[in-house]
């Protein structure tokens, strides 16, 4: 194999990426940006980048960039996933991208690809720009960069401590709230109707979910949000709801706010068996005036309560806080990251009145955010904006769609540090509309 040495008037930057005794993560991240730059200067680069994959979750980052200025470039044909991408990805020798046939940071020229490989997996890889087409000689070069970058990325140290091994579907976060869940959720499985109360943002819709998916596995789950103020077309309404569910789960949202009408309705119609699922009935844990008392008999007979924030033990809340940000890690693809304890503990100083609601959205924005792999104080301090998704049930698509974009722009953003250029490209709209967005989402 060819060595660096063998090659005349070596810069110190290029020696120094080489033959520098710093290793591994610290050696990517201080050493090679500074190396990069002289590499491409010797090579008579254009422009240049790195492109690496964080070795704690699956995503790429840029980790060197050469010409660019301050506005960057994003390369569009090498989309991740894409069919540039894969040849990047699979090829052992150098891909060529003529610049008449590909948008590239030059408006002439050529760019060269070449993928960065450790343990015989591909973790990245090498672009340079010229003005025209190099000799074999820099195929040469790339070889070897990449070679050591990839060692040394190979070098980072594992984690210290392993994530907490999450069940999110035997055992979702809400269970903490029930005294006693294992043997009360038993004993539910004889039971038609189950009636669960708690305020707003205390689970209430999850673990309807999950007693369905306990009791009633593979079945239909159905939610109703309101019924029709007409009786007759309530009836029908029923029988319609009945069939579409078949014998899996109907899901009565707020039902203490149903006209006395529409209790008799609904009361006559489970009486009748008219359905032969399960049934749940989802409100606050408040009282109403007016209602029939064979109707509230009926909702409060097998009822679970959970209770709020407010009113648990620290330590429950804690281990509650755990649980939901490892839950929300591995769902945008980051379970590498960590909680630090000083983060955490900062929990139980915290105001959270729509309860899981509140904290869901504080750790799902600090995770889009954050570079690191570990979310820190600072990171929690930071505003936070609603980066919800909306339950599939959930019918508000406004809400619903702003609340996708506010977590693809995040994400955007944390990937290119803010560069609105890149991030535009990345996104696909224009740099105008990224900022119209921004700013009608809360993000500017």
């Amino acid at each position: 194999m060819i060595k660096f040495k063998q090659f005349h008037k070596m810069s110190p930057g290029i020696q120094a990426i080489l033959f520098s005794k710093i290793e591994g993560r610290k050696w990517i991240e201080t050493i090679l940006p500074f190396a990069w730059g002289e590499l491409c200067q010797v090579l008579e680069a254009r422009a240049g980048i790195v492109v690496l994959k964080s070795p704690e979750e699956d995503s790429y980052y840029e980790s060197a960039s050469f010409g660019y200025g301050e506005d960057g470039f994003f390369y569009s044909f090498l989309t991740r996933e894409g069919k540039h991408w894969d040849e990047v990805m699979s090829s052992d020798l150098p891909c060529h991208f003529p610049g008449k046939e590909f948008e590239l940071f030059g408006k002439s020229g050529d760019a060269k690809v070449f993928r960065i490989q450790s343990s015989g997996k591909s973790v990245g890889f090498l672009l340079m720009e010229w003005e025209e087409e190099k000799g074999e000689i820099i195929d040469t070069f790339f070889y070897l960069f990449a070679e050591k970058i990839g060692k040394e990325w190979g070098n980072f140290p594992s984690r210290s401590a392993e994530p907490v091994q999450v069940q999110i579907s035997s055992q979702p976060a809400v269970l903490k709230l029930i005294p006693n869940w294992e043997e009360r959720i038993l004993s539910l499985g004889s039971k038609k109707i189950i009636t669960i109360l708690g305020p707003s943002g205390s689970g209430k819709k999850t673990l309807s979910k999950w007693i369905h998916s306990r009791l009633q596995p593979g079945s239909p789950f159905l939610v109703l949000g309101s019924l029709p103020e007409n009786l007759g077309k309530l009836e029908k309404a029923l029988s319609d709801w009945g069939k579409e569910a078949s014998r899996g789960s109907l899901v009565f949202l707020s039902p203490k706010s149903w006209s006395l009408g529409q209790q008799k309705i609904v009361l006559d119609w489970l009486d009748s068996g008219g359905f032969n699922g399960l049934v749940f009935f989802i409100d606050r844990n408040d009282a109403k005036e007016e209602m029939l008392p064979a109707f509230e008999r009926m909702i409060l007979k097998d009822k679970i309560l959970l209770s709020g924030f407010d009113f648990l033990p620290k330590e429950i809340l804690l281990e509650i806080a755990n649980l939901l940000f490892q839950e929300l890690a591995i769902s945008q693809n980051r379970n590498g990251i960590l909680l630090s304890s000083e983060a955490l503990s900062s929990i139980k100083l915290r105001d959270f009145p729509s309860n899981f609601s509140d904290l869901k959205n504080l750790f799902l924005s600090s995770i889009l955010r954050s570079k690191t792999r570990e979310i820190s104080l600072t990171d929690l301090g930071e505003e936070n904006v609603d980066v919800r998704i909306l339950d599939n049930e959930d019918l508000d698509l406004r809400r619903g769609i702003q609340a996708l974009e506010r977590q693809k722009i995040l994400l955007a953003t944390r990937i290119f540090s803010g560069n609105q250029i890149r991030m535009a490209k990345a996104l696909g709209i224009s740099r105008g509309s990224l900022q119209y967005k921004m700013k009608q989402l809360g993000l500017l």
